[in-house]
């Protein structure tokens, strides 16, 4: 009996560690560049099976013709024998002619500027929700751009190929967001050249989100999970560490490429990758399906929590588990919900949670936009 309640107790420590990992839009006006606007609607990329095939999809308004060009980085290739073509609506499977590296796609559309674009996901078995943030239109008809920011999971278990695999992203920076106990427990495997920085979210924190795990242990219990995080998305707007935090992340952000992480990788990364998202112009429906995502990336890792739990005889109620292992619209909205409680605005939450003057908003979506 002893050795099944230390089971559980740990286990569930544990999966909640995991689930902290964890539109009011801005209304800044959007200056635009001086460049041609983009033509395209909607464009993805998608790989296909498990070999280096995708699938590039696109819709481009006004346009005839596109051509499909590859490369090895996010810098547009304009030039060269194109590897597809198709019409101002189309779709092309590509192999990649790099095989193992990340392939850019640059479709060149006969009329308007081009856009650069990639599978969002980064594939690599030992980082089950990393991926990356770009590829999402504005409200303006812009694109964030790719190649440039991350989010993912713990990078504790990182393998050695997929640690050289992330050294291709060419990361300049690893924003980590967990507590000093996480931190402490499972430290980062960091690819060369990035450098860590420690953005404690929950450091003010004397509650659950702060890693008071018999409380967390007894609400997941009784099946208080879902308030659990509920409160703790509204710690993410209210927390003095938590706006310190964030703050902080994006005054890094600079142009060279940045990853940011928690446990899971979606509540705490998952508020981190909202606000960037909300800042750049991408409308509110598209911030929740990004931040939705998570469930789908972590759908077997989760598995294999619920597996365990079912191995330790624990008498705890999976779906009990499940809520706090999993993300809801409900938890996201928690926090915007908060934003407007005490800023009124995410523009005031920008501005006077976060410090952001209207030119740091103008140089941010500069800088990310194509």
């Amino acid at each position: 009996m002893t050795a099944i309640l230390f089971d559980r107790r740990a286990f569930v420590a544990a999966a909640l560690v995991a689930s902290l990992s964890g539109l009011a839009g801005c209304t800044t006006p959007v200056a635009r560049g001086g460049g041609a606007a983009s033509p395209f609607l909607a464009a993805s990329v998608t790989k296909v099976g498990g070999v280096d095939d995708y699938q590039v999809a696109w819709q481009a308004m006004g346009a005839e013709h596109v051509a499909v060009h590859v490369g090895g980085s996010p810098s547009p290739v304009l030039s060269g024998t194109p590897m597809a073509k198709g019409g101002g609506t189309g779709s092309v499977t590509i192999r990649n002619p790099a095989p193992g590296s990340r392939p850019y796609f640059t479709l060149v559309p006969d009329r308007g500027a081009p856009l650069v674009i990639a599978d969002r996901a980064l594939h690599l078995p030992s980082i089950a929700n990393l991926r990356d943030i770009g590829g999402y239109r504005t409200v303006d008809g812009r694109w964030v751009k790719m190649g440039l920011l991350f989010r993912s999971d713990q990078l504790d278990r990182v393998s050695d190929a997929d640690l050289k695999a992330m050294e291709q992203l060419r990361l300049r920076l690893v924003a980590d967001l967990r507590t000093e106990s996480e931190r402490a427990l499972e430290p980062d495997r960091l690819p060369s050249g990035s450098q860590p920085l420690i953005l404690d979210v929950a450091a003010d924190s004397d509650g659950s989100l702060g890693g008071d795990m018999r409380k967390a242990t007894a609400a997941i219990e009784a099946g208080k999970g879902v308030e659990l995080l509920t409160a703790a998305n509204r710690d993410f707007v209210s927390l003095g560490s938590a706006r310190r935090a964030y703050a902080t992340l994006l005054d890094q952000m600079n142009g060279s490429p940045i990853l940011y992480h928690c446990t899971a990788g979606k509540d705490r990364t998952g508020w981190a990758s909202a606000v960037i998202l909300t800042l750049l112009g991408v409308p509110r429906d598209t911030v929740m399906a990004d931040y939705m995502a998570s469930n789908a990336f972590l759908r077997a890792k989760n598995a294999l929590v619920q597996e365990m739990l079912a191995k330790s005889n624990s008498p705890m109620n999976p779906s009990y588990l499940e809520d706090v292992l999993t993300v809801r619209a409900s938890y996201l909205e928690a926090a915007f919900d908060e934003v407007e409680k005490r800023y009124g605005s995410f523009d005031a939450y920008v501005r006077h949670g976060l410090g952001l003057s209207d030119e740091d908003i103008r140089s941010l979506r500069s800088t990310y936009l194509q």
